[in-house]
């Protein structure tokens, strides 16, 4: 260890992670009852109790500066800006049958709004949205979408609180019968433009469209995978590393396949039924390892390193009869969401006070430490809800054939080993690694005596990881990064209880 503390320098630099989900906006009652808020800050994810009058039904999303300061979020009905009002000329944004029904309690489709930054001006933001008419379809009355419609948000406007650009309000972009819900996107392999992906209901089309800084690319199409149309709750999600997509549904199945990210083009579909007759939600682990998806009364993993995943899927958790000890009111899995503490928060389904908490979900198995019931809201502040957020951190496909846009000195610094900074430090509970790489790394905590105490992957579509140090004494350590075996960085960190 001596050798290597001699031989090891390192240049202080901090470097700022994207931040853009930041803060969670929470709430299902429009009455009396408190709204709740999650915002990550001192590398955890603190919950707190706001005044506002919006509400959230299922649908929600919102974005943050790269900072971690809230900009706007929305229910699929309104958007309210910083200061919990309503944004300027966001009335009416999103007109149709569904969004006056549910006027004012907000949407009821899973991921039926989706926000971007533009990739041209970092004042403006596209937010995706649809709505739904009641048709009659297949013998049966529905509530679909008609089309996919986008408003462009600048924040110069309002003075600086933000609003809606007149002349790019709802505009129509897609018309057909989509999927009630199900909007997602990932980042181009160049790193800089995104595909929004859009599901066709009742066949197996996806529509896509490619946002670059000239605007909207597309409209490109592909059949693949299932007809789908039990769309009563559907996710879909990409893989952090974005090569892999993963879309949920009441079906009782979901659909895993490959993307790419140049293309745009899934590949090598694969249908996993579910055990017990259905799925709601999904999500991936930050390693991209693992999918997990649950239906209200179980939750499963499923590892996507084995072929024959689909036959093996592992039972992480069924329903512990816990309910609401105020209203009896079951506390049961719903929608995913990846947290920035590298947590997936799953919501409850009925409109309760808890969320459910996969701790380590890059573990196999039951070692993935799923704890139900456990994350905590302000009293009373229900929710069965959880906001949708893509991986706003992931960069470039190095040396893919779309790697094709040059770095600047705001992409990276020329020193190698001054990409990364923890913090805090001196640490009492955790320690966050940020940084900024080409290609993944692997840091390694060393006591004084050089023993490994804590290990964890560096991967480079993220641009932070935490490492818990609870359990360590009060003492000394040493930080290192490694790349293919060579150590590029290291620091000091003192652990203080």
């Amino acid at each position: 260890m001596k050798n290597l503390i001699t031989f090891v320098s390192f240049v202080p630099f901090f470097v700022s992670a994207q931040n853009r989900n930041n803060v969670w906006e929470l709430g299902y009652s429009l009455y009396s009852a408190p709204k709740s808020e999650m915002r990550y800050f001192d590398e955890t994810m603190n919950t707190s109790e706001v005044s506002r009058t919006m509400t959230f039904f299922i649908t929600n999303a919102g974005i943050s500066d790269t900072s971690g300061n809230l900009l706007f979020y929305s229910n699929g009905i309104t958007i309210s800006n910083k200061n919990n009002d309503t944004l300027q000329n966001s009335t009416n944004f999103n007109p149709g049958w569904a969004t006056d029904f549910n006027d004012p309690f907000g949407m009821s489709n899973c991921q039926g709004i989706l926000i971007l930054p533009d990739p041209g001006i970092s004042t403006r933001y596209y937010v995706f949205h649809e709505s739904g008419e009641s048709i009659f379809s297949y013998g049966a009355s529905e509530v679909q979408p008609l089309g996919l419609s986008y408003s462009v948000i600048d924040m110069n406007l309002d003075n600086g609180l933000g609003g809606i650009v007149d002349t790019l309000k709802n505009k129509n972009i897609i018309n057909d019968t989509l999927l009630w819900g199900g909007l997602t996107a990932i980042k181009h392999a160049n790193g800089r433009d995104w595909w929004v992906i859009a599901h066709r209901f009742h066949t197996s089309k996806y529509y896509k469209l490619l946002l670059t800084p000239q605007g909207i690319q597309g409209i490109y199409e592909q059949i693949i995978g299932s007809d789908s149309m039990n769309d009563i709750g559907v996710q879909a999600t990409f893989s952090p590393d974005g090569s892999k997509y993963c879309i949920s549904n009441y079906g009782g199945w979901f659909d895993y396949m490959n993307f790419d990210r140049c293309s745009g083009e899934f590949t090598d579909p694969i249908q996993v039924f579910s055990p017990d007759s259905f799925f709601y939600g999904s999500s991936f682990s930050p390693n991209s390892r693992f999918i997990f998806a649950s239906s209200l009364l179980n939750l499963y993993q499923y590892d996507t390193w084995n072929p024959d995943m689909g036959t093996y899927p592992i039972h992480i958790a069924e329903w512990d009869s816990f309910v609401n000890p105020y209203f009896d009111i079951a506390v049961l899995f719903f929608m995913h969401q990846l947290a920035p503490d590298g947590k997936i928060y799953v919501s409850p389904w009925n409109g309760v006070e808890y969320l459910n908490v996969i701790n380590s979900p890059d573990s196999l198995g039951l070692s993935c430490n799923f704890s139900p019931h456990s994350f905590i809201l302000t009293q009373n502040a229900f929710t069965n809800n959880i906001p949708s957020f893509p991986n706003y951190d992931l960069g470039r496909l190095k040396d893919s054939p779309c790697d094709t846009i040059e770095e600047t000195s705001s992409d990276f610094v020329a020193a190698e080993n001054s990409r990364f900074a923890i913090t805090p430090n001196p640490a009492a509970k955790r320690i966050n690694i940020v940084y900024e790489i080409k290609d993944d790394a692997f840091l390694t905590l060393f006591d004084i005596n050089g023993k490994i105490v804590a290990t964890t992957n560096l991967f480079h579509y993220f641009k932070n990881r935490l490492v818990d140090v609870s359990y360590l004494v009060s003492g000394i350590y040493l930080a290192t990064v490694t790349q293919k075996g060579k150590i590029i960085w290291s620091e000091k960190v003192v652990v203080a209880h």
